[in-house]
């Protein structure tokens, strides 16, 4: 019995001892503890009520980007907030009959009256956005043992101390970065009004993140609305609009600062699978296009959801302050025009795409004509261009990397029934092409020009898709874009890979132009035999210049640096090279500061995914 209690003595006296000389990581972890388990709380349930002032900033030295919010909210009464994100303000106020939007810098009111109150709660808002990102979403599920594990690991692995920012005290933990892969330090004041900080560097004014929470109770103050365009629309869809925006648009800072990884994970959903060539989705699907797109819809559901919001509810606030109009109202607009001539078979698509990703069919319909709205380079080589006179078809779409769209690409390689055979570089959501090749080889690539409004054709990205649900050779292909209604203007090139052959379009409602190998342009001075190049301005000019002087040598790996900067714009989405003779293909698409023609390519061969169609 004395020698057990010898030994309690001493466990006891070794305990305290590492106690006295670990107290700092004690506190420290069980600060990390409890940060965690406030944080899962918070944006698993919500809150009543909030007091909130955020600041950070982003991006990088060339394109940087800053946030101030300072946010009241108190369930079923009302929610105030004065954000500020770079050079433009929102002053966001929505009570019991009237939500109003103000962008003051703009002079613009958008309003919305009725009955419906939405409850912005913050901490939710960023529960979902923390639950749309695979690398995050984990957090929102994080029990007791998972908190305990976390604190463990900072108890072992984090620095904790105290420092001095702005003569206030922090209690810090600082994580190495084997963890996070960069500094990263947690500041929480001491004190009762629990500030938080998150600072990325050694330099506490870098800040990532800093957050202030308040205990008192928000007290609703009086705006003064001083802008004098007042736009009305209604209360749902102004409620939706701000809140699926700012979901979307602060999903894509997050994806910026932390790539999104696919989890590789094959699926399947009707006639179709969901399958990954070097982790970059491939949709292999097949059968009635109303069966495509419900396989479309269940297989990348989340995916869909996140499109739908980037270019029906974050550019909307961009195109409404710029135009001063309602940009779901024109795209209504130009949807009552485009409808007459879109396909039945592409209407069936788009319901069957809506049915099972849950998400409305005016959504779905306005998202894809979308790329309608905005406005791209592209080349042909063969014969004499060419090593071994093998066609190469390069496709550059210059487009808006701020949307986050390269973050859902997709290759969707698709068997109508019917119909060719195809491959679509494309996004989740969108049913349309503006670069695909199909199983006769013939490859088409879109660039867009001038005369946005005119609506009264078919929309280009499902004018590029009948040319490839369609055509078998390079002569139907221009037959099917001449004898269509067509909206806008719009450029194209369309190759064959049979012949070899390829020719470009200038075309517009009342304009089809088809431009010749080795044949002057106006727009378009150096004419190059075999070979059709289609582009604007210095980027013409330079994809000339390396055309030829590679003229005669061009091989796969040249013809993919053909598409290097400066004839890639910063804002190039996607590259894409395809060999139509062989029915391969590659593509780069871009990251998250960094434009496609930096990224690496990846190859594709359309025949093998085919096979796959079951």
């Amino acid at each position: 019995m004395k020698k057990i209690t010898k030994i309690s003595v001493i466990l006891i006296t070794v305990l305290v001892i590492l106690v006295i000389i670990f107290w700092g990581r004690f506190v420290g972890s069980y600060t990390v503890f409890k940060m965690v388990s406030q944080f899962t709380s918070s944006i698993n349930n919500g809150s009543p009520q909030l007091n909130m002032r955020l600041s950070g900033s982003w991006g990088t030295s060339e394109k940087p980007d800053s946030l101030k919010a300072f946010v009241q909210y108190q369930k079923d009464k009302f929610f105030l907030a004065d954000i500020r994100v770079n050079k433009n303000k929102f002053l966001i106020h929505s009570k019991n009959n009237q939500t109003n939007v103000e962008i003051p810098h703009k002079d613009i009111l958008v309003s919305g009256a009725g009955t419906e109150l939405t409850n912005f709660d913050i901490p939710l808002l960023i529960g979902e956005i923390f639950g749309n990102h695979p690398q995050l979403e984990p957090i929102l599920s994080l029990n007791w043992f998972k908190r305990f594990g976390i604190s463990a690991v900072a108890f072992f692995k984090c620095d904790f101390r105290k420092d001095l920012y702005q003569d206030e005290e922090y209690q810090i933990v600082d994580f190495p970065e084997d963890i996070l892969k960069k500094e990263f330090s947690l500041w929480r004041k001491t004190g009762e009004n629990n500030d938080l900080r998150i600072v990325a560097g050694d330099n506490p004014d870098l800040i990532t993140f800093e957050i202030s929470f308040a205990e008192t109770s928000p007290v609703e103050k009086q705006i003064e609305l001083q802008s004098e365009q007042k736009i009305e629309v209604a209360r749902s869809e102004l409620n939706t609009a701000i809140y699926r925006g700012a979901v979307r648009a602060a999903g894509i800072m997050l994806e910026n600062m932390m790539v999104p990884k696919t989890d590789g994970i094959e699926r399947t959903w009707g006639k179709g699978k969901l399958t990954y060539v070097d982790g970059n989705r491939v949709l292999i699907a097949k059968g009635t296009h109303r069966e495509i797109g419900e396989a479309h819809g269940a297989l990348l559901k989340p995916e869909v959801r996140k499109m739908i919001d980037a270019t029906l509810y974050t550019i909307c606030w961009v195109y409404t302050m710029e135009r001063k109009q309602w940009f779901i109202d024109d795209m209504r607009d130009a949807y009552k025009r485009l409808e007459p001539f879109i396909p039945q078979k592409y209407q069936e698509e788009m319901a069957g795409l809506a049915e099972t990703s849950g998400i409305s069919l005016e959504e779905i319909r306005l998202t894809n004509v979308f790329p309608a709205l905005f406005h791209c380079s592209g080349f042909a080589l063969w014969g004499k261009a060419t090593a071994g006179g093998k066609l190469y078809h390069g496709r550059i779409l210059d487009y808006m990397t701020g949307l986050g769209l390269q973050y859902h690409a997709v290759v969707y390689v698709l068997q109508p029934d019917g119909s060719n055979g195809f491959a679509n570089i494309g996004y989740a959501g969108f049913i349309g092409s503006v670069s695909g090749m199909n199983d006769q080889q013939v490859a088409i690539g879109e660039m867009g020009g001038r005369g946005e409004g005119d609506w009264d054709g078919m929309p280009m990205a499902f004018l590029v898709r009948e040319g490839l649900e369609k055509a078998n050779t390079l002569d139907e292909a221009l037959t099917i874009f001449r004898d269509t209604p067509r909206t806008c203007e719009y450029f194209y090139v369309i190759s064959d890979g049979k012949i070899p052959d390829a020719r470009g379009l200038a075309t517009s409602p009342s304009r089809f132009e088809i431009v010749e190998p080795n044949v002057p342009h106006p727009l378009l001075p150096h004419a190059i035999e075999d070979a059709v190049l289609l582009s604007a301005g210095d980027r013409y000019e330079n994809l000339a210049k390396r055309v030829k002087e590679n003229y005669g040598t061009i091989d796969g790996q040249k013809a993919i640096r053909l598409m290097d900067r400066p004839v890639a714009m910063k804002s190039d989405l996607h590259n894409v090279l395809f060999i139509p003779e062989s029915l391969e293909f590659w593509v780069a698409n871009a990251g998250a500061n960094t434009p496609a023609c930096n990224e690496p390519y990846f190859h594709y061969n359309l025949k093998e995914l085919l096979e796959l169609v079951e």
